[in-house]
C-alpha cells in the first residue's frame, strides 16, 4: 500500500478545559467551603484553606494560586452543550477529513468526568454530541463522497484490557507496530450507520464496565474506559477506491484518582484502586516529559509504564489533535487532589502534538493481483499450446511405430506376442503421459479460478472493511524516517514476535497470506 503526499506534519497544542462542578451534598454537611473561584474565561484561583489569613508572620506569602487554561467551566454556568461546543465540536471536521483526534476526561474520583463524557439522558454528554455532528456532517457531503462508520470500546481494568462489546474474550494482548502504532489483537469493531446505534453499544457496552460504589462516589469507575470511533471517507463515483481517508475518534473516560483513606476500600477494592493511581500516575510523569521545553521529542518519555499511557502515546505526543477535560471538586475538603490536578492539567498546556492527514492509496493491492492473474494466464495458454503440440506428435506416433514393428510373416508366434506386449507399452505411456498434462492444465485452470476469486473478495475487504491501523507497506520506510528518535523506546519481550509485523488488519494479513501461497505454487508450476 501506498501513501498519497499529504502536507506537512504541523505542530499542534494540546487544548485543556477546566470544569468545576458544584458541591454535592456530603461536602456540604461536612461544613466544606468553596476554594475555587473561576475569573474570567480562563482563570481559576485556588486557595489554600489550612492557610489562616491573620498570620502575619506568612502574610508575605500568598494564600491564591492561580491558574490560567484555554477555558474554565464553574459550578454556576456549565451546561452539557456549552462543554461540548468550547472542547469537542471542532474536532468532527478534522475527523471526517483524515484526522486523528482525541478528547479525555481527567481528574480525581467522583469530579464528573463519566458525567462530562456520557451525560444523562435529558442532559447527552460528549459521547452523543460528538457522534450526532459526526453523522449530520457525513450526511451533508454524502452526495459526493462514501463513508464507512465503525467503532470499538473497551476498558482497562487492573491493567488488562478487556472488550466491552465481547466480554467474553477475556483479556487482550496490546500490540505495538514498528510504526509504533498501537493494536488492540481480537478487538471486536462494528460498523455503524447513526449516532443511536453507537449509543446503544455504549450502553451495552457500559453494563460489562466495573462500576462500584466507595465512599467517595457511588456510581465510582473502577477502570478506563476508551471508545474508539473510525471514519473511512472516499471519493464516489471510481470504479476502485484510490485514495481513502481515514480518521480516528477517541473518547476517553479515565477512573479518578483516589485516596483509601477517603474512600475506606478494602481489599478488591483497595487493589482496583492501586491499579488507578499507578497507571494515572504513569499518565502524569508522561505529561511532565512531555511538558518540558514545549514538548520536545528529544525528551524521553516513558509511555510503557502503564497500558493507559501506551494508548494515549499518538494523544499526547504524536499524531492527534487533543483536548482534556480537567475535573476537580470545588470543596476545601478535596484541596490536595483539587491541587495536584490542577497543576498537571496547567502542565499539559505546554504538550505539542505533529498533526497530519491520514490518506492511503489502495492502486497497489490492485495492480499486484492484476499482474498475478495475467501471469496465469499466459501459463495456461502456454501449457495449453505444449499439450496440443504432444497431442499431434501422439496421433503420428503409431503410424511411425507400425512401420518400425513390423512383424515378419515368418516370425514365430512368441515373438510376435513379444512386439505386440512392447506396442501396447508404449501406447499406454504415451496416454498416461497425456493425462498427466491434462490433468495439470486442469489444476492449473481452478487456480486460476479460485486465485480470481479470492482476489475478489480480498479486495472487496479492503474496499469495504478497513481497519482502524495505519498499514501501508511503503509508508513503513517514510514514518521511521520522519518519526522523531525521542519517542523510541525498547521492545517488550512480549510483543518481540509480533511488533516487526505489518499493522494491517486480520483479514487483510490472510489474504495477504493467500496470494502469496498462490504466487509460490505458481512458481512451482512454471518450474
Amino acid at each position: 500500500m501506498r501513501e498519497i503526499a499529504a502536507a506537512e506534519p504541523k505542530d499542534q497544542q494540546l487544548m485543556v478545559a477546566l470544569r468545576i462542578r458544584p458541591l454535592n451534598d456530603a461536602e456540604l454537611e461536612e461544613g466544606a467551603t468553596t476554594i475555587t473561584h473561576k475569573v474570567g474565561d480562563q482563570m481559576v484561583v485556588l486557595m489554600d484553606p489550612s492557610e489562616d489569613p491573620e498570620d502575619t508572620l506568612r502574610t508575605h506569602r500568598s494564600r491564591e494560586k492561580t491558574f490560567i487554561f484555554d477555558t474554565v467551566f464553574d459550578q454556576h454556568a456549565s451546561q452539557q452543550e456549552d462543554v461540548y461546543c468550547a472542547t469537542t465540536q471542532h474536532l468532527v471536521e478534522g475527523v471526517i477529513s483524515g484526522y486523528n483526534a482525541t478528547v479525555f476526561a481527567y481528574g480525581p474520583s467522583g469530579t464528573g468526568k463519566t458525567y462530562t463524557m456520557l451525560g444523562m439522558d435529558a442532559e447527552p454528554g460528549i459521547y452523543l454530541q460528538t457522534l450526532t455532528d459526526l453523522f449530520q456532517a457525513i450526511e451533508e457531503t454524502s452526495n459526493n463522497m462514501d463513508y464507512s462508520v465503525s467503532m470499538s470500546y473497551l476498558e482497562i481494568y487492573n491493567e488488562g484490557i478487556r472488550d466491552l462489546l465481547n466480554p467474553s474474550l477475556g483479556f487482550l494482548d496490546l500490540r505495538e507496530d514498528s510504526r509504533g502504532s498501537i493494536q488492540i489483537a481480537g478487538i471486536t469493531e462494528v460498523s455503524t450507520s447513526n449516532a443511536q446505534e453507537i449509543m446503544q453499544l455504549l450502553t451495552k457496552g457500559n453494563r460489562q464496565r466495573t462500576q462500584e460504589p466507595t465512599a467517595t462516589n457511588q456510581t465510582s469507575s473502577r477502570s478506563h474506559a476508551v471508545l474508539q470511533v473510525t471514519v473511512r471517507q472516499w471519493s464516489r463515483g471510481t470504479e476502485l477506491m484510490e485514495a481513502v481517508h481515514i480518521g480516528r475518534l477517541f473518547m476517553v473516560d479515565l477512573a479518578g484518582s483516589e485516596r483509601a483513606s477517603q474512600t475506606q476500600n478494602r481489599g478488591k477494592r483497595m487493589k482496583e484502586g492501586a491499579h488507578i493511581n499507578r497507571s494515572l500516575l504513569a499518565l502524569g510523569n508522561c505529561i511532565n516529559a512531555l511538558s518540558e521545553k514545549g514538548g520536545s521529542r528529544a525528551q524521553y518519555v516513558n509511555f510503557r509504564d502503564s497500558k493507559l499511557t501506551r494508548l494515549l502515546k499518538d494523544a499526547l505526543g504524536g499524531n492527534s489533535r487533543t483536548v482534556m477535560i480537567a475535573h476537580i471538586s470545588p470543596a476545601s475538603t478535596h484541596f490536595e487532589e483539587s491541587r495536584t490536578t490542577l497543576i498537571y492539567a496547567y502542565r499539559a498546556k505546554n504538550i505539542k502534538t505533529r498533526v497530519k492527514r491520514n490518506l492511503l492509496n489502495v492502486s497497489y493491492h490492485i495492480a499486484q493481483y492484476t499482474d498475478v492473474i495475467s501471469d496465469l494466464r499466459r501459463e495456461i495458454e502456454h501449457l495449453k499450446s505444449k499439450i496440443e503440440k504432444q497431442e499431434k506428435e501422439k496421433r503420428s506416433e503409431p503410424n511411425t511405430r507400425d512401420a518400425q514393428v513390423t512383424i515378419p510373416p515368418n516370425d514365430t508366434e512368441e515373438e510376435r506376442r513379444l512386439q505386440m506386449n512392447k506396442i501396447r507399452a508404449q501406447l499406454i505411456g504415451a496416454f498416461k503421459e497425456q493425462m498427466e498434462m491434462r490433468h495439470s492444465l486442469v489444476e492449473l485452470e481452478n487456480t486460476n479460478i479460485e486465485l480470481h476469486i479470492d482476489t475478489s473478495r480480498h479486495l472487496l475487504t479492503i474496499a469495504e472493511d478497513w481497519s482502524p491501523r495505519s498499514w501501508e507497506r511503503e509508508k513503513t520506510h517514510h514514518m521511521h524516517r520522519e518519526r522523531p528518535h525521542g519517542d523510541e523506546e525498547p521492545p517488550e519481550a512480549d510483543t518481540e514476535g509480533d511488533e516487526g509485523e505489518s499493522a494491517e488488519p486480520h483479514e487483510v494479513a490472510l489474504a495477504r497470506e493467500e496470494i502469496n501461497m498462490l504466487l509460490a505454487e505458481q512458481r512451482k508450476t512454471a518450474v
